[in-house]
């Protein structure tokens, strides 16, 4: 009996100081779920400065910041950097029909969705450009520029060609930004960090430049639905909705980076939250940031891409909790 009790403890103490020790540690990765919350899965490792599903729900874009924009399936095979350029913390435009991205480094660029066919719209090194975003037709992109103290906003074809000036005025500091078109084309809602700061909208030929909404503009382009009756934004670290004709401007809820669902039904945003689009239904459903809805549903649910956290044990980079 004494024999088998050592035998015992030996192997205690064998198991012990052998097994590696458990060193929690959490890390950024990038999550899929559905809109209720459900099927959380996890797909990689990293820490980008936003993610987004293309238009045809096949891929998900990831913009690194300074290691410039990937893309990998939706069940995270495939990860391919797309351009190494820097390009910042901007949202990278998608062209309506998902062939194109727009992109600025200082210069505006496009790319097809694979990377190839990178061309510089703009090639103007002694202006910095930014904030480009497709018209809902893909024709045009609109953008902001600041050369010395001039700030404006600008109008191109998507070939680079008739750049058109909309506004303008000068300061040593950026006053325009998150520009977008409306769905038909012909007015501009931007945000304003001058005198008199918010959200604004423009005609495209420059005339009726109106204030929206008056406050703090937050750091995400307005989110418009499909059909374009519908758009959410966020200024002064709350959700507003309006038509899209920049009317019925209501306050939603607490919160900032809102997208809209194509249908225009729900609305994800800050640290994640969703509710309808009437501000009811408020419900949080996981811990992350800069969650995006797929453009599309399935079972009759969105899915949402996220940047979260999971714990690891350090030792073996294994994962612990998704």
């Amino acid at each position: 009996m004494k024999n088998i009790i050592l035998i015992i403890s030996l192997l205690f103490i064998l198991f012990c100081c052998t097994r590696t020790p458990y060193e929690p540690e959490w890390v950024d990765a990038i999550f899929i779920m559905y809109d209720d919350g459900g099927n959380v899965t996890y797909l990689i490792d990293d820490y980008p400065e936003n993610v987004q599903f293309t238009l045809d729900d096949m891929k998900i874009i990831i913009n690194m910041g300074l290691g410039g924009i990937w893309s990998m399936n939706i069940d995270g095979t495939d990860l391919k950097n797309l351009t190494s350029k820097s390009v910042g913390s901007e949202l990278p435009s998608l062209s309506p029909d998902s062939t194109k991205i727009a992109f600025s480094t200082g210069d505006i660029y496009t790319m097809n969705i694979d990377g190839t066919n990178l061309q510089n719209l703009t090639n103007t090194p002694d202006v910095q450009e930014g904030y480009p975003h497709f018209s809902f037709d893909g024709s045009k992109i609109v953008y902001t520029t600041r050369q010395d103290s001039i700030n404006s906003i600008y109008i191109m074809d998507t070939s680079g060609v008739n750049k058109r000036k909309i506004i303008s005025n000068s300061t040593k500091y950026y006053l325009y930004s998150y520009p977008i078109f409306n769905v038909s084309g012909d007015k501009i809602f931007y945000k304003y960090t001058g005198l008199n700061k918010g959200l604004y909208s423009i005609n495209v030929d420059g005339t009726n430049n109106t204030l929206l909404y008056e406050g703090w503009a937050g750091f995400s382009f307005p989110s418009v639905s499909a059909d374009g009756t519908k758009i959410v934004f966020y200024v002064s670290d709350d959700i507003f909705i309006m038509n899209g004709d920049g009317t019925d401007i209501t306050r939603l809820a607490e919160g900032g980076s809102p997208m809209i669902s194509s249908d225009g039904e729900k609305i994800v945003f800050g640290n994640i939250k969703i509710m309808n689009s009437d501000g009811s239904g408020l419900t949080k459903l996981e811990y992350g940031w800069d969650a995006r809805f797929s453009h599309n549903k399935y079972n009759d649910h969105y899915k949402i891409v996220y940047i979260g956290e999971r714990e690891i044990n350090k030792k073996t980079n294994k994962g612990i909790v998704f």
